[in-house]
């Protein structure tokens, strides 16, 4: 499953704007903010990776991906509101990258602070609405749900192998133990 991206004109009464889309896999917008004119323009999605050196470098991302934090959308256009850890809510506007927490607000951080990249990872996880609305397919809800029920049960039978291992130890050390 990759994403496509399309420049796209948009007319706006006299003005036309160069636009760009990013699509899911089913052909829903994902994200969409004006185009850059030259490619040294473009600015990155902020995207949360699956290499776990990428937290290492980026402690926004980490906390991003280890806090608490609620992301719901507000609105259609790609308008988020987050809960943090703190209980404090900002206000997350994917499509043109800002947020109105204090970090973003004051450092403008490369890639976004962590409220803005949580949101961008909640997106492309399927686990809140896209930008335009529309919920994530099913299938890949299943499949991601059926994917994580596999890993726990893998877990629970390595727990029980390790529960009789250690329950034979201590039934060999309750043997030997002099009273």
């Amino acid at each position: 499953m990759t994403e496509r991206t399309d420049d796209v004109e948009t007319q706006d009464e006299d003005e036309t704007e160069l636009e760009e889309r990013v699509y899911s896999p089913d052909g829903g917008v994902v994200a969409s903010a004006p185009a850059a004119s030259t490619p040294t323009e473009a600015v990155q999605q902020p995207t949360i990776g699956e290499d776990p050196s990428q937290e290492e470098l980026e402690p926004r991302t980490k906390r991003a991906r280890t806090e608490e934090m609620d992301v719901s959308l507000l609105r259609k256009g790609g308008i988020y509101e987050v809960q943090s850890e703190s209980g404090n809510i900002y206000e997350v506007d994917i499509a043109s990258k800002t947020c109105t927490c204090p970090d973003f607000t004051k450092r403008n951080p490369h890639g976004g602070c962590k409220h803005l990249r949580r949101a961008d990872l909640e997106v492309r996880s399927g686990n809140v609405p896209r930008p335009d609305g529309r919920l994530p397919e099913t299938s890949d809800v299943v499949e991601q749900l059926s994917s994580e029920i596999r890993k726990l049960r893998q877990e629970i039978e390595e727990r029980e192998e390790r529960r009789r291992k250690l329950k034979a130890t201590v039934g060999v050390i309750e043997e030997f133990s002099i009273e």
